[in-house]
């Protein structure tokens, strides 16, 4: 199969900087992108640890054989969330998809007022 066909899931490992989504692929449809600087943060600002802690979350994502995909363009350091996995947690996919869309709403405020009161860079 074509790389372009392929079908990702689990982190987007790329030197491509988050944010800018240049990274054409397909996800599998129904499949929820968590944004590089969500996972960034779950890290404490170190992406390969919010990998981790998103692995722990939700497993190790596979990729279901056969299944329906959807073309989009992502960015490096985004983390894709398999069906399979949502529907686990939640009792449908549309519930998963509020509640993830819920989940970094709420996280990236939170982040926000965390890193406002952080002290500045250490003059020396």
């Amino acid at each position: 199969m074509p790389e372009s066909e392929k079908v990702h899931v689990g982190p987007i490992h790329s030197p491509v900087a988050g944010r800018t989504d240049h990274l054409p692929m397909n996800v599998p449809s129904g499949a929820y992108v968590i944004p590089a600087d969500i996972v960034s943060a779950l890290g404490e600002g170190n992406t390969m640890a919010g990998f981790e802690i998103l692995n722990d979350m939700f497993g190790i994502q596979k990729a279901e054989v056969g299944a329906a995909s959807a073309e989009i363009v992502a960015a490096g350091g985004e983390y894709v969330i398999a069906p399979s996995s949502i529907a686990r947690m939640w009792s449908d996919i549309d519930d998963g998809h509020r509640a993830l869309d819920g989940f970094v709403t709420k996280f990236r405020g939170e982040t926000v007022k965390t890193l406002k009161k952080l002290p500045g860079p250490h003059k020396g």
